[in-house]
């Protein structure tokens, strides 16, 4: 039974009672006394402990019996309470000493991490996950949040390492999100500025402008040419040729993004908040799904194959 449902039927008792209090209305004190049977602190009612104690003896009834956990070391029944943190109470065992919360554990198995990084490299949402898994918004976000960031400073260790190779072609593209919210003048546009070197994917995010442009191009491994469309910016790289029938690899890869990513989606619910978060999501994407968007093998593509397949092994 909740709080609202006993202090409905103690109100109901006092009704029947003809217990009529003066000073305050019989919905507080009936409210009060189905904290106290609880042991829900509520200090907005103002009721002194007299009037309390009085109407508790009147209606006969007894505080709920405070159960303590066991001690998750050692199993030990002898714990005692020692305060609280963050409106969280802390226990203490008296055996092996070992300060703990009595609030459930949120831990997961590695199986569940691992099919959660799966559903959300799958289009789910992170409160869809939520409910699908049946664990609390925030520990699912906290899982994907953990593995994504590690995925992401991995990730750019390997493409720094890349860039002593020297690549045949590149393929540069830039595709559109928003941040915040999808309508309004809250709204950030967000560019992601996507290369493939010999279909090794590496991106950017930021402005449609030179210095976010200037950051994707400082981090690519040296090329024979390059394939773009006809967008002015890219008209400082060497050895250039313009067309969309170049593109189509690039465009594939945005395709692949926006179809694994629920956050990337053009007009949904799953709205950006940072982006931050944007380059975490792609960076996991990569690993959990490596791949190369060209059929031909070179050694940039083969040594990031094998980089990508060792973080993915070492990510949860």
């Amino acid at each position: 039974m909740n709080l609202v449902a006993l202090a409905q039927l103690i109100l109901f008792v006092l009704r029947n009672l003809n217990l009529k209090p003066r000073k305050h209305k019989p919905e507080e004190i009936a409210l009060a006394i189905a904290a106290y049977v609880m042991g829900v602190q509520i200090t907005k009612l103002n009721i002194p402990p007299s009037t309390l104690y009085y109407y508790t003896r009147k209606l006969g009834v007894k505080r709920r019996k405070d159960v303590r956990p066991r001690c998750p070391s050692c199993n030990s029944d002898r714990v005692i309470k020692n305060g609280s943190s963050r409106g969280k109470s802390k226990y203490k065992c008296k055996v092996c000493g070992r300060t703990f919360y009595g609030t459930a554990s949120h831990r997961m198995s590695r199986e569940q991490r691992e099919r959660i990084l799966r559903e959300y490299t799958n289009r789910m949402s992170l409160r869809g996950i939520s409910k699908v898994e049946g664990r609390p918004l925030t520990t699912v976000y906290s899982s994907v949040k953990r593995a994504a960031l590690k995925a992401y400073v991995d990730l750019s260790i390997l493409q720094a390492q890349l860039k002593a190779f020297r690549s045949k072609f590149a393929v540069l593209d830039e595709s559109w999100t928003y941040v915040r919210v999808r309508r309004g003048p809250r709204r950030q546009n967000l560019w992601i500025w996507n290369a493939l070197i010999d279909g090794v994917p590496f991106f950017v995010t930021g402005d449609r402008d030179y210095n976010t442009f200037r950051l994707l191009w400082l981090s690519l491994p040296k090329c024979e040419v390059h394939y773009t469309d006809d967008y002015p910016i890219y008209q400082v790289l060497y050895h250039h040729v313009v067309g969309k029938k170049y593109t189509h690899t690039v465009e594939s890869y945005n395709s692949f993004c926006r179809s694994h990513l629920a956050r990337l989606a053009r007009d949904t619910k799953a709205v950006n908040r940072s982006r931050a978060m944007i380059d975490y999501s792609l960076a996991l994407l990569n690993v959990m799904y490596p791949q190369v968007f060209t059929d031909e093998k070179t050694p940039l593509n083969l040594a990031y194959l094998s980089g990508v397949q060792y973080i993915r092994d070492h990510l949860i």
